[in-house]
């Protein structure tokens, strides 16, 4: 029998559930078929059976925080957007190639110059206490991220709005403050998820549209969700109950998915990856993206505000050295922009910025702070592997005369008593299909989530012009200045792009690896199912 043939009868043994998930992995591995070929029949596989309803999903998450909350214009963290994913759906969804797709919008077109768009609303959808969509849900959830007195993050990109019009049930128009090409992508984000008209207060249980309805939602305490049988789509969700486990460690929360406790685990720590695939319990889940953890350095206070500080610690990190022992490969180098080397609008024009402890010590003693000890918050909540690199910096910032102290924060406060408090933190960022939105949400000067205080006139000015421009290469020249200025001024580390990886045990089938965002773009709980 030929490799492929066999390969082919192996696969259809463990589609029909006659042979481990296992032994098939084994089988292969052991006849030399690498990894990513394994991975993705696997893949395959999930797509290949047949979903059941019934059981009961829990989900290891990296903490429960005090600030989680079902109001998406409030959302935190990794964990939180997934959970908001349960009981919300957006107007747009993206498809495994990154672009706009159709969800509670079914279609829309712009004008001739993109600032007028008219979106076509689903019919026959309700909200979980029986109410019906309709156009008024998405003109008063969208005006909620942008109208006077709001801090919603999304506020920054949102208020590109000028008004929104009903213009039947189900249409509405999106009158822009300018024009934007991109703008049906810009509904896609994780916060913008339409909520019931009226709706102010997300305590107790909530209504969405979404796959599952609230049981229990205690901030910091316990999540669970019953599945929503009237929900409108056609592939899933499956399973009876969805319940979010907050495990704040990382070791932790991998043996909890060893032992069962846990079926699905949201951000693996790298270094477990073979940890996983050699247990024959579970699998990883991997998905290349533009996704980074980083170094958020404040331009407002001590030391970080001192230009030769930030270089200091620029040059000080060994990012190739992150790549490889932290991420294990999973993963890629960043040059101190948001944007990754796997995105159309990259730069790929500015010089790599390489570890160099000669030039550290040259701007750390400019600096006046040669050896003198100073803190660094590091903590997985911003991402997993941020607190490992935040400890393999302060390692390679001694060659350089740079004395650091790693401080690992609770994780229930991490937010609100560490990020854009503390001079230095490390953090982290899902990507963003578009640049506006990752240079709107996390570097504009009228975002509450610019995290290092950058403020640039003409940065702000390219941020809003940009947006008009429907020339690729017009528009990338206006990007790429914009990476320019942030890798020479702004108080961002890329310490590295990441690639997704979570895991689920053997039982769980239904999650396609996904490059927007973890558990397949946050979609896992309306389209996993278990195959016990």
């Amino acid at each position: 029998m030929s490799d492929d043939k066999f390969n082919n009868y192996l696969f259809k043994q463990y589609v029909a559930n006659k042979i481990s998930r296992r032994k098939f992995m084994g089988t292969l591995a052991a006849a030399g078929v690498t990894a990513g070929v394994i991975n993705g029949l696997t893949a395959q596989r999930a797509q290949a059976a047949t979903p059941k309803k019934g059981g009961r999903l829990v989900v290891g998450i990296e903490s429960a925080q005090a600030q989680d909350s079902l109001d998406p214009t409030k959302y935190f963290s990794t964990s939180n957007i997934q959970m908001g994913y349960a009981v919300h759906d957006n107007l747009v969804n993206r498809d495994a190639n990154l672009q706009p797709q159709p969800w509670l919008a079914t279609s829309w077109e712009s004008n001739a110059d993109a600032s007028s768009w008219v979106f076509d609303l689903r019919q026959g959808v309700t909200f979980h206490d029986g109410s019906d969509f309709a156009a008024e849900d998405v003109i008063y959830s969208m005006k909620r991220h942008y109208r006077e007195g709001s801090e919603a993050p999304s506020k920054s990109f949102m208020s590109q709005i000028k008004d929104i019009v009903k213009l039947g049930e189900h249409q509405v128009r999106f009158d822009l403050v300018a024009p934007n090409a991109d703008f049906p992508m810009i509904l896609s984000d994780t916060r913008v998820q339409v909520t019931k008209r009226d709706l102010e207060d997300f305590t107790g249980t909530p209504p969405g549209t979404g796959p599952f309805k609230v049981v229990e939602f205690t901030p910091g305490s316990r999540y669970v969700m019953a599945r929503n049988e009237n929900y409108w789509g056609d592939d899933g969700p499956y399973v009876d109950e969805l319940e979010f486990v907050g495990i704040a460690d990382n070791t932790a929360r991998i043996n909890a998915l060893i032992a069962g406790d846990i079926n699905v685990l949201l951000q693996l720590d790298q270094k477990a990856t073979r940890l996983i695939d050699n247990s024959g319990i579970g699998y990883v889940i991997d998905a290349p993206s533009g996704a980074f953890i980083n170094l958020a350095m404040m331009l407002d206070r001590e030391p970080t505000n001192n230009a030769d500080f930030r270089q200091a610690m620029k040059y000080a990190v060994d990012r190739e050295g992150i790549r490889d022992n932290i991420l294990k490969g999973l993963g890629s180098i960043g040059n101190d922009h948001p944007i990754a080397p796997i995105d159309p609008y990259y730069n790929s024009n500015i010089p790599q910025r390489q570890y160099d402890p000669d030039k550290a010590r040259f701007h750390i003693k400019k600096a006046g702070l040669e050896n003198t000890p100073i803190d660094i918050y590091g903590s997985d909540v911003a991402g997993t592997g941020a607190l490992a690199s935040a400890q393999h910096l302060q390692q390679s910032a001694k060659a350089g005369g740079i004395n650091l102290n790693v401080i690992n924060p609770p994780s229930d406060s991490f937010w609100s008593a560490v990020w854009i408090q503390k001079p230095m933190v490390t953090s982290g960022w899902d990507p963003r299909p578009v640049p506006d939105l990752i240079f709107s949400i996390a570097f504009s000067n009228t975002s509450s989530w610019n995290e290092t205080l950058w403020s640039n006139d003409r940065f702000e000015k390219l941020l809003v012009e940009a947006r008009s421009v429907t020339d690729f290469a017009k528009r990338k020249e206006m990007y790429d200045e914009m990476q320019m200025m942030l890798h020479d001024d702004g108080g961002h580390i890329t310490l590295g792009f990441r690639n997704f990886v979570d895991a689920a045990r053997n039982e769980v089938q239904g999650i396609t690896p996904h490059g927007s965002g973890p558990l397949g773009f946050y979609q896992m709980q309306r389209t996993a199912w278990i195959d016990e």
